[in-house]
């Protein structure tokens, strides 16, 4: 019996493990692990909300069939006209233009649908002070005023109270009927003439002081700093008769290229008190004189007027 005992013992001390034997564990079945939530990704907000009404903020702003530039141009929009945002759909699209950074957004201009850059349109009318250009491109624009204004886009450009009509003197005992601009203001009154009344301007008779070309011509702008930016003497018509101080020809200076006398722009100068009687004498008449004649240089010249032809 004690033998039959002790090997019993024997057995089961041999099926223990010994203590610094590690049995594995029993390997567990693989469980699925449920994934987190995944945010969805949000389109960018629309600046503006559909159906807000906005206001051009350049000279004219391209309305285009796509939100590219290289897409088709319907036509180009006046300054300060009204556009309404349409649905933004799938969001603007990001772009730079110049130095300003915007969106195409989708608008409704009059009967027109199209997309416009949003760096150029704001939510309130800006007024004629911050936001009208003066720049005068000789053959091209007085400010937002091209061949293709019309008297409509005028009244709406500069506001009905800033426009009337106006009889405008040709010389030689000629006038014709026109559009006088700012007519209280004389650092911005400007005359159109029409080639098809109140439809397609011909050219512009500036006379308000603020209006400028490139080159920084503008009314009352001296003969010194003409010739400093033809870079050369030009030469101009006499005194007393109906087209005294016309600027005649650049002598191929360098306003030659883009100040094209006639075509493009017309000038007019005038003498400025004091001078000497005998100075004035010396350039009268319907003849040639040169900018480089110590009488003109005497009589203090001016730009008196100044008119912008306008061509397609």
């Amino acid at each position: 019996m004690t033998a039959i005992l002790f090997v019993t013992l024997t057995i089961l001390a041999q099926a223990q493990p010994a203590d610094d034997v590690i049995e594995p564990l029993e390997v567990p079945q693989s469980v699925q692990v449920a994934a987190p939530p995944v945010a969805p990704v949000e389109k960018p907000a629309a600046k503006f909300a559909r159906g807000t009404v906005l206001y051009v903020n350049a000279t004219s702003l391209a309305l285009r069939s796509g939100p590219r530039r290289d897409t088709t141009l319907i036509h180009y929009m006046p300054q300060n006209t009204k556009v309404t945002v349409l649905d933004p759909g799938e969001g603007p699209v990001a772009d730079k233009i110049g130095d300003k950074p915007g969106q195409w957004i989708q608008v409704q201009h009059e009967s027109h649908t199209g997309y416009a850059f949003d760096a150029f349109l704001i939510a309130a009318p800006p007024t004629l002070e911050t936001s009208l250009d003066f720049t005068c491109i000789p053959g091209k624009s007085v400010g937002p005023i091209s061949a293709k204004t019309t008297y409509a886009d005028i009244v709406a450009i500069f506001g009905s109270a800033n426009v009337g009509d106006a009889t405008i003197p040709l010389g030689e005992g000629k006038s014709e009927a026109g559009t006088v601009i700012f007519a209280d203001s004389p650092d911005k009154r400007l005359f159109i003439q029409w080639a098809t009344p109140k439809q397609k301007p011909h050219s512009i008779i500036i006379e308000g002081t603020r209006w400028k070309t490139a080159a920084g011509i503008g009314i009352g702008t001296p003969l010194s700093e003409i010739v400093k930016a033809n870079e050369g003497p030009f030469t101009f018509a006499g005194f007393g008769w109906d087209y005294a101080g016309y600027v005649i020809s650049w002598k191929n200076g360098r306003l030659e290229s883009d100040h094209a006398l006639g075509e493009g722009v017309s000038l007019f100068l005038a003498p400025a008190p004091p001078y000497l009687p005998a100075d004035f004498d010396s350039v009268q008449g319907d003849k040639e004189f040169s900018s480089d004649l110590p009488q003109a240089g005497k009589l203090n010249l001016r730009v008196k007027a100044i008119t912008i032809q306008l061509r397609d």
